[in-house]
């Protein structure tokens, strides 16, 4: 037989061509092909698993791939090279035939996926009396739709269900559990239910545990890890500790024992004196402002020493004495720890000695040096050496060149060392390698400080900003480097993989930080959350006995958007270990957590991590209305990179989204207390609560539950400050006092998820750093552990908004500053018709972040005492040589101070006109000026400083329509507020109770606590104070605050002078404890009237009088 004969496999007997009626009735004389029979082989397997009853996971026919691809390929050959028709007709089979078998190999999936398909549809009929009724012992009312439905029946290796807010993901978990167990006959304890936490495991546990009578495991990840650690090792006890501890492990270590590693010593005063603060790393202006704009210029001088500096003020010749030292760039702080780590004497900015004519402002040079005899001045320029700079044009760029120049010359001029320095130089060395070189050269001697004595100064204070940054930040880092299931040898692979000299050497200090805890760890036979879900994970990696220890067939994994990589590492180990089924459970839209440590891609790209996976959609929520739903939906889906999906709601609302604005200007000093911008908020947000009361009204009902959300928990804190809110028992529940019985909750946007209110009035609607979205920068090592996604601006902060907006199950209210409201709001403004402004914004804000910037050159202005000039002013943070500018108050637009041109020895400070409320109204007036007529009264107007400069008038001066409109709006809102505060506590009258009488040393203690509650509403009128301002106004004491503010004139003053200060004092205590008065929070607590306190005749009693009379008695007062 020849070759091609043995490739087609040819009998000798002859064939009719017509092909065999089939491959059954082969006899035993025939030569066939073994590739021929091995596919007919795989026919019948094919027709066999297509006719299951059942659903077909990838599982059930994955085998069929791995065992007969050699027989798919030699095939395919055949049929590429024409010759699949002899190969057949030799064989005695139809070609058509083994044509089939290759589509329906090729598209078995496709085949599959039909199955299913019509396994489901028959499966919905079939079982929708018990689909009905799946879930009726725990909700009688629950009724799954048809996208849960699919779910329950579905038994893919790998589901991802995405869950739309609202859509009733746990219902779909309990029900899933429920079918699994009767339907499946799953044994209960072979189902293992994970979430995140112990309040979503809590309420799983009460679905399907209480409910449902089914005692699966529910656990979270973290004891799913120790209970495999228990499995693997049962005789071992470890203690368990929170991530807390490891701050203070290492705090103990930096302490103690890290002083004798000379090298790591070293290390961390390298990083403390040149790397400490992250320099910015973007080529975004703005984001380059918001930067510099809150960034800590002080010097390990200010810090590690008792430093003072006398300065003259200007104005008041009075000596004050400055506490820090504050520089105007890292590059200075980085030359000032330099010098003083290496003991050179320098003074910052001091004033050079000689006269300069024809000068505005004295010249400071950067630092003077003085060792013994040897004075050398120290300038450091922001530009390279070959005079570059990215931030600044080709003019600017000539200016600052001009302003070195001068500044050489004049040195030069007077005879005086001047050594410079500039940012980046053409060789590459450091900044720091120049400057030793040039002091060196100038005779300065270097005598370097012992590190290990600096390192203990760092170390001796508890408050200490170096160490406890420092510590805060390894700590995070460590955390989630845990978090990503790395190893200490991952150290060594993030060292290698940057250049950047400041990573490298945290990298270096942060391991030996790792290797300490992970030791401590050890000692002490102890695991924390982290260690427990890596160690579990490698266990079942490692340890073959697992397998027979851990009996699974499902996995379901709650809140699957807020998955880890360890976390994932742990699923899929326990999967690959029992053979599981993974159900991974969430909403990518509603990821808000990679701060921790997730990462969205192992959601987004579920099916490419795990090989394969089924999607189902839950896209019918019965929370939001369609209104909200498309709102919130839409905005979400402007980043391409999240999964798309339509979300499907029966409701419907008119205003589904209404924003009420407030003026953010911030109280003047003395001024009334119903001004500012922190009651302008508090009322904008009592607005809210008065459209939802109307709305409720019409409709005939009482309004419901209302969630109140910020950003940051702070901003609660703002509200109760105000006397309108007061936070209950110092928890979430908040009083409203104009509407008291309000059901109301402040959260948190994190906190809220998952939850559902009737309303929610989100109340941070600002455009700042503290705003939403929030524009806080991570320190750049964060980026070696925290997974960012930068598929779009803000791309998480965008998440979060959406949870925040869709916790409603009516409308949402926003409440937003009139000057800089949320990019996300004016976004959201822009494109949808339907969403309702309260009031006027300023449209342009949308890049504005709230800072006093430059009125020149728009850099932040950085606030601190000009030692030179013996004023506090607000500095221009651009480099001097580009923009000097310096003002005493920033009302006076582009006036900058300068020296006198009369007198020589003052300067020409803003000072307001007859009318400061208009901004034109400002001046430039020497500090020696005397009222008396003595001294110097030389006066510069605005508009003629402005022509001698040539500046254009203030933006605020062109009579901007949209800041028209805004100021009218402002005095409108004033007015409205004005009628609107009918809740307020200087309009309730506090109504005394009759009662028995509880007397304590003659005084009837109703009289007492009525006396003090009076005082507390008619001293808070325009102001509010604290308990120290109310002892001396119950005592009727004369000090100058209470004449300048009227409180002696109060029916209350002097009505308690005969108690003592303690015994007054503890009945003050005693009201905030049983919530008649109300103490904020803060560095100066100041008192409020609650609801319990303005209906006082309401809930006192007797028995209360009585506990106070007792507790007064125990106490001695």
């Amino acid at each position: 037989m020849g070759f091609l004969d043995r490739i087609l496999g040819r009998a000798k007997d002859k064939f009719d061509g017509k092909g065999s009626d089939s491959h059954k009735g082969n006899t035993t004389t025939e030569i066939r092909n073994e590739n021929c029979n091995r596919i007919l082989v795989l026919q019948d397997t094919i027709e066999k698993l297509l006719e299951r009853t059942g659903y077909i996971a990838k599982s059930d026919y994955a085998d069929i791939y791995s065992q007969y691809t050699e027989v798919i390929d030699f095939f395919g050959v055949l049929q590429k090279g024409g010759v699949l028709s002899d190969f057949c007709r030799a064989n005695r089979v139809k070609e058509a035939e083994i044509s089939c078998i290759l589509e329906r190999y090729t598209h078995l999936e496709t085949y599959v996926e039909e199955h299913n398909e019509h396994y489901v549809s028959k499966m919905l009929a079939q079982e929708k009396d018990y689909l009905d009724n799946i879930l009726k012992e725990v909700d009688p009312n629950v009724i799954l739709d048809k996208d849960q439905r699919k779910v329950v029946l579905t038994d893919e290796d790998y589901s991802l269900v995405i869950a739309g807010a609202g859509a009733g993901k746990t219902t779909t978990v309990a029900a899933k559990v429920k079918y699994l167990v009767e339907k499946g006959k799953i044994d209960p304890s072979q189902i293992l239910v994970i979430s995140f936490t112990n309040k979503a495991v809590n309420e799983l546990k009460d679905k399907i545990q209480k409910g449902l009578h089914i005692e699966c495991p529910i656990a979270t990840f973290h004891s799913t890890g120790n209970a495999i650690i228990h499995k693997h090792s049962p005789e071992e006890t470890m203690t368990i500790v929170d991530n807390s501890k490891m701050y203070f492990v290492l705090r103990d270590y930096f302490r103690n024992s890290l002083l004798k590693n000379e090298s790591i010593v070293n290390k961390l005063i390298m990083f403390f004196a040149t790397y400490f603060d992250a320099p910015y790393e973007g080529n975004e202006l703005n984001g380059f402002f918001n930067h510099i704009a809150k960034a800590n210029y002080s010097t390990l001088r200010s810090d590690l020493e008792n430093f003072k500096r006398e300065v003259i003020d200007a104005r008041t010749k009075k000596s004050v004495t400055i506490q820090n030292e504050i520089l105007r760039s890292y590059q200075e702080v980085e030359i000032a720890n330099f010098l003083y780590l290496n003991n050179i004497d320098y003074e910052y900015e001091p004033t050079y000695p000689y006269y300069i004519a024809f000068s505005r402002k004295p010249y400071t040079p950067d630092f003077a040096i003085l060792q013994g005899d040897n004075q050398v001045y120290l300038e450091h320029f922001g530009i390279s050496e070959d005079g570059k700079n990215d931030r600044y044009s080709d003019e600017e760029l000539e200016c600052y060149k001009k302003a070195v120049n001068d500044k050489i010359m004049l040195h030069r001029k007077h005879g005086t060392k001047l050594i410079y320095t500039f940012s980046s130089y053409k060789d590459n060395r450091s900044l720091i390698e120049h400057l030793k070189e040039k002091l060196e050269v100038c005779g300065i001697e270097l005598r370097p400080r012992n590190n290990k004595e600096v390192m203990e100064q760092l170390v001796a204070g508890e408050e200490n900003r170096y160490i406890r940054k420092l510590l805060s930040l390894i700590c995070r880092f460590i955390s989630n480097f845990k978090v990503n299931g790395y190893g200490s040898d991952e150290f060594a692979r993030m060292y290698h993989s940057t250049t950047n000299v400041r990573s490298k050497l945290f990298l270096d200090i942060c391991q030996e930080c790792y290797l300490e805890y992970d030791r401590w760890l050890k000692t002490n036979k102890a695991v924390d959350f982290e260690d427990m879900i890596n160690e579990s994970a490698r266990l079942l990696n490692e340890v073959k006995e697992m397998k027979q220890k851990l009996d699974f067939k499902y996995i379901i994994v709650d809140e699957y958007q807020d998955i880890s990589r360890q976390r994932f590492d742990l699923t899929k180990a326990l999967s690959e270990v029992t053979d599981a089924k993974i159900i991974a459970v969430g909403d990518d839209w509603q990821s808000i957590y990679a701060f921790s440590g997730s990462d969205i891609t192992l959601f987004t790209k579920f099916a490419e991590k795990m090989g394969y996976a089924k999607m189902l959609k839950i896209v019918r929520p019965h929370r939001n209305s369609q209104e909200v739903i498309d709102i919130a939906g839409n905005f979400i889906q402007k980043n391409s990179a999240q999964i798309k999906k339509q979300l499907i709601s029966p409701k419907t609302i008119e205003d589904p989204v209404i924003i009420y604005t407030y003026d953010s200007r911030r109280k003047e000093v003395n001024a009334d207390r119903r001004t500012g911008a922190n009651y302008a908020l508090a009322n904008a947000v009592q607005t809210a609560l008065d459209h939802i009361v109307i709305s409720r009204k019409k409709e005939g009902k009482k309004a419901g539950t209302i969630l109140l959300i910020g950003r940051f928990g702070f901003d609660g804190d703002q509200l109760e400050r105000t006397g309108l809110f007061e936070f209950v028992r110092r928890g979430d529940k908040v009083k409203s006092v104009k509407y008291p019985n309000l059901k109301i909750v402040f959260m948190t946007a994190h906190s809220s998820k998952g939850l559902g209110y009737d309303d929610v009035i989100i109340i941070n609607g600002k455009n700042e750093t503290y705003g939403f979205p929030a524009k806080i920068e991570d320190d750049p090592v964060l980026g070696f552990v925290i997974k960012g996604d930068h598929s779009i601006d803000y791309a998480e902060e965008r998440r979060l908004f959406y949870v925040a907006m869709t916790r409603t199950k009516n409308r949402v209210y926003f409440v937003a500053p009139e000057s800089n409201p949320s990019e996300f709001l004016l976004e959201l403004k822009r494109d949808y018709k339907n969403i309702k402004l309260e009031g006027e914004w300023n449209e342009e804000a949308e890049r504005r972040i709230d800072r006093k910037v430059c009125p020149i050159c728009g850099y932040p202005l950085q606030l601190k005492y000009k030692r030179a000039y013996g004023l506090r002013l607000y500095i221009c943070t651009n480099e001097p040589e580009v923009c000097g500018f310096m003002t005493n108050d920033c009302n006076g637009g582009k006036l900058s101070i300068q020296k006198c041109d009369k007198c020589r020895d003052g300067y020409l400070i803003i000072k307001p006109g007859k009318d400061a409320s208009q901004k034109k109204d400002y001046f430039l007036g020497c500090t020696n000026y005397r009222k008396d007529g003595r001294g110097c009264d030389r006066t510069i107007s605005k508009k003629a400083f402005y022509d001698q400069m040539g500046y254009t008038p203030d933006v605020e001066e062109k009579n901007d329509k949209n800041d028209e409109i805004l100021v009218q709006n402002r005095k409108c809102t004033e007015v409205k507020v004005r009628k609107q505060i009918q809740a307020d506590i200087a309009d309730v009258k506090i109504e005394k109770v009759n009662m028995e009488s509880v007397t304590l040393k003659g005084l009837d203690l109703n009289d007492v606590v009525y006396t003090v509650l009076t005082a507390v509403q008619n001293m808070s009128r325009s102001k509010y104070y604290g308990v120290t301002m109310l002892t001396d106004i119950l005592k009727g004491h004369q000090s100058e605050r209470i004449q300048q503010n009227n409180l002696n004139e109060i029916p209350e003053y002097g009505a308690l002078k005969d108690m003592t200060r303690n015994e007054i004092q503890a009945v003050v205590e005693w009201l905030i404890e049983i919530h008649m008065l109300l103490k904020t929070k803060g560095q100066y607590p100041v008192l409020h009237l609650t609801y319990d306190g303005l209906h006082y005749s309401e809930k006192m009693t007797v028995k209360k009088l009585e506990e106070l009379k007792s507790l007064m008695e125990g106490k001695k007062v």
